[in-house]
């Protein structure tokens, strides 16, 4: 397992990004030293990101927490991690009746020595600086991702906000051959660690080399800014991450509540 200080810096990282979706219509989010969730009921989802709560008082806190939970929704996903108090938290929400699931992986990759990495002809990236090339990056990343750009609205949004100056925490990238956006994707640099995001090729340019060329590029970037390791969360092991160094280091613990019926 990656060092617990390492975890929590991508999870600090994680909150970040679902930060981003802060103010929306409809999404609400919350960060205090204890605890941090977001609430969408779309996605990007319903999730509790931090719970650190003292021994005093822990099962009032748990309740009043999902009492506010439950005045906003009717599902939400809880994740727990190394840093996460007290140490039987998971047993305490079990409990109540919270199911245990199985989380997504996260991968690390130490940014010292990056290897020389190929991109295919006429392939270029692209940081996304402007309104017009937001367009053209949402586009593309929805039909990467099998979506409508209505239902992608909320990243549209989001990195209208929060991408496009030039010392913005959230830059999006777009990969270019000639005019036609192919990939896509996004560095979160937040919590000391530079966190992957969004990776996305439309479905008629998979299978050239894209997506890796646009990873190892994010990777050059937040290795020039200073940052000294890259993390990502995914839902396997990752071939396509571990063929560009990344280990999967560690496996979320997840918890789901259900409103009773």
């Amino acid at each position: 397992m990656a060092k617990p200080e390492l975890i929590d810096d991508l999870r600090q990282n994680f909150i970040a990004y679902f930060h981003l979706f802060h103010g929306q219509h409809g999404v609400c989010f919350h960060e205090d030293e204890q605890v941090a969730w977001i609430i969408a009921n779309r996605p990007p989802g319903n999730h509790i990101l931090r719970s650190r709560f003292t021994l005093a008082g822990v099962e009032d806190r748990i309740d009043a927490l999902l009492d506010d939970i439950g005045g906003r929704t009717d599902a939400c996903r809880w994740l727990l991690f190394p840093a996460d108090q007290p140490h039987d938290l998971g047993e305490r929400l079990a409990k109540r009746g919270l199911v245990a699931g199985e989380g997504e992986y996260w991968m690390f990759r130490p940014l010292g020595e990056l290897p020389g990495h190929s991109a295919p002809g006429g392939f270029r990236v692209v940081r996304v600086s402007t309104a017009p090339d937001l367009r053209s990056w949402w586009a593309a990343s929805a039909r990467g991702f099998g979506t409508t750009q209505r239902a992608a609205q909320l990243w549209y949004d989001a990195y209208r906000r929060h991408s496009l100056g030039a010392h913005a925490y959230a830059r999006i990238y777009s990969g270019h051959v000639g005019r036609e956006v192919v990939t896509t994707g996004a560095l979160i640099l937040a919590g000391g660690i530079a966190g992957i995001y969004d990776i996305s090729t439309p479905r008629p340019f998979r299978g050239n080399g894209y997506a890796s060329a646009l990873v190892s590029h994010l990777l050059a970037e937040a290795q020039r800014l200073g940052y000294s390791h890259a993390g990502l969360q995914t839902a396997n092991e990752g071939e396509f991450y571990s063929r560009l160094g990344f280990e999967a280091s560690y496996r979320e613990r997840e918890f789901f509540w259900i409103a009773d019926t």
